[in-house]
């Protein structure tokens, strides 16, 4: 997952994993989130690449101006299918779209082409959409009726080049104390449209595996 870049500062970033859990113990995924992808501070386009091959380890603390290099501890030289990543999110805020400068759109198109060329699914998470639509704040069950929501994902589709049906706005806990139900149902719809998609990816390469194992034992 890639963080949107206005909200963390880069200098302590690093590669960490969460997973989500209940009583009975954890969920079987967790999302692995880097520092945002900003035109001069941000993460490293290479950096993205080797955690998306599976190259990088958890631990990892970012360095825009270096990336990781295979004689660093934290560089995995043989990494498994598990330790690879299964679906790309970008996480983009719906009021910073339209800044986006060419440079940030260029390391997208990088980092998508390299995803492509994988077979990995890439989504786009579009948060603060109750900062760009006045009627999707005072509502958030209008979100999916908003032109002004329905404006920006086509703006973010053509920047891009994720298509619309794989832009999912979303809303961040900012001022609630309390559990948030149209918060939590915006995003668990998101969440249960990409988690599918990483399964299948996770199959298309098992099959793969054991194929290429079969062919060698013949």
């Amino acid at each position: 997952m890639i963080r949107d870049l206005h909200h963390v500062p880069p200098s302590s970033e690093s590669y960490e994993s969460y997973r989500l859990e209940d009583e009975e113990g954890s969920f079987p995924f967790a999302f692995y989130d880097v520092m945002g992808t900003e035109e001069k501070a941000g993460v490293n386009t290479q950096d993205i690449i080797s955690a998306l091959k599976g190259h990088m380890k958890e631990g990892y603390k970012f360095i825009s101006s270096a990336p990781l290099s295979e004689s660093d501890f934290y560089y995995n030289r043989n990494p498994s299918l598990g330790d690879q990543m299964h679906c790309l999110v970008n996480v983009i805020a719906a009021d910073k779209i339209s800044l986006m400068s060419d440079e940030y759109i260029k390391k997208w198109k990088t980092i998508r082409e390299t995803a492509s060329s994988m077979g990995i699914p890439q989504v786009v998470f579009m948060t603060r959409a109750d900062c760009e639509c006045k009627i999707t704040k005072e509502n958030l069950q209008n979100i999916y009726k908003s032109k002004k929501i329905r404006d920006k994902i086509i703006q973010c589709s053509n920047l891009l080049g994720v298509p619309v049906n794989l832009i999912f706005p979303v809303v961040n806990y900012n001022k609630e104390t309390n559990v948030n139900t149209d918060i939590n149902c915006l995003m668990l719809d998101a969440l249960r449209n990409i988690v599918p998609w990483a399964n299948d990816y996770v199959k298309k390469c098992s099959n793969r595996q054991n194929s290429h194992q079969q062919s060698n034992y013949e």
